[in-house]
């Protein structure tokens, strides 16, 4: 009879399962699996995070002078009327929140200020005001209102005919000189860079694009326009014989002669950009504007020629 050695009888032994040394290398390189996906998904969200932020100021952005060249187009718009742009009654004298006869001055459809807030004490508080230039803006509303149609109470509104065009506060409306007559809301609005977005009492405080805008009342009231615009720089185009020159506000010659606006925003991040750090330099209108923070931005200009303007 023959006999198997007694090494063969004992060979399986060594698959019994791995050994101390084989199952710390095998939790260890599982570990380092771990950890390097962990990281490259740490990546991929910060990345994320970052091109959402870009794509949400960018998007705030360009809706910001999107929707500025849009009512600068608008601007000074009268109807039929193209003279005698008056006011009547007491609408030129009477304050609806920015000063004595300030929303009716449909005569001056353009006005700004240069890099200070002339409404403090009125429809624009210190408190609400971040920084650049305020741009005012008139014009008569672009959809008129039918002659049957009932007019509100306490409402601005602009008749338009050929030989004039004026003020009034409905509802009654004013005799006309002629035909036709066009009937149309009054629209002014006062463009502002807010220290917030939402509320004083946000933290921390995002600034952003507003008007102030004429409405029932009469009265002037805030509206967002875009969130995350911190800065706006406005210039004022003039023909003259060399051509079209811009002017900043506080050397505009002839506030009645504007044919052309130049605008820039200074959008920015609403959040900051972790581990990063801005030292650019932003030139917008007369301003040079070198930050140092975490915020990323990006300017957006726009140059309009304006329609409704007689010296055009």
């Amino acid at each position: 009879m023959r006999h198997l050695p007694a090494s063969s009888l004992h060979s399986g032994r060594s698959e019994a399962g791995f050994s101390l040394v084989e199952l710390m290398v095998a939790v260890t390189i599982g570990l380092l699996i771990v950890a390097a996906m962990l990281a490259n998904l740490q990546a991929s969200s910060a990345s994320t995070r970052t091109t959402s932020r870009v794509a949400e100021y960018q998007t705030n952005g360009r809706y910001a002078i999107d929707f500025m060249r849009r009512e600068l187009q608008h601007t000074g718009y009268a109807g039929v009327s193209w003279i005698n742009l008056t006011d009547l009654g007491a609408t030129g004298t009477t304050d609806y929140g920015c000063g004595a006869g300030f929303a009716a001055n449909i005569a001056q459809p353009i006005f700004g200020s240069n890099d200070t807030n002339p409404y403090s004490a009125s429809c624009i508080p210190s408190d609400n005001y971040a920084r650049g230039d305020i741009l005012v803006l008139r014009r008569a509303g672009l959809d008129l209102i039918p002659t049957t149609a009932a007019l509100s109470a306490n409402t601005l509104y602009f008749r338009s005919e050929y030989v004039r065009g004026s003020v009034y506060l409905g509802p009654t409306r004013p005799a006309s000189l002629q035909t036709p007559v066009e009937d149309h809301l009054l629209e002014t609005d006062v463009y502002y860079i807010s220290k917030w977005t939402n509320s004083a009492t946000e933290s921390p405080q995002v600034p952003a694009l507003y008007r102030l805008t004429l409405g029932a009342g009469p009265a002037m009231t805030a509206q967002l326009i875009a969130s995350g615009i911190e800065n706006m720089q406005v210039q004022y185009g003039i023909t003259t014989a060399a051509g079209t020159r811009f002017y900043d506000a506080s050397a505009v010659p002839d506030w009645t002669s504007i044919v052309a606006i130049r605008i820039w925003l200074l959008a920015r991040s609403t959040t900051l950009e972790p581990d990063y750090t801005n030292t650019s330099t932003y030139t917008i209108g007369d301003q040079s504007i070198t930050v140092n923070d975490g915020y990323q931005r990006q300017v957006f200009p726009l140059v309009v020629r304006l329609r409704n303007n007689t010296t055009n």
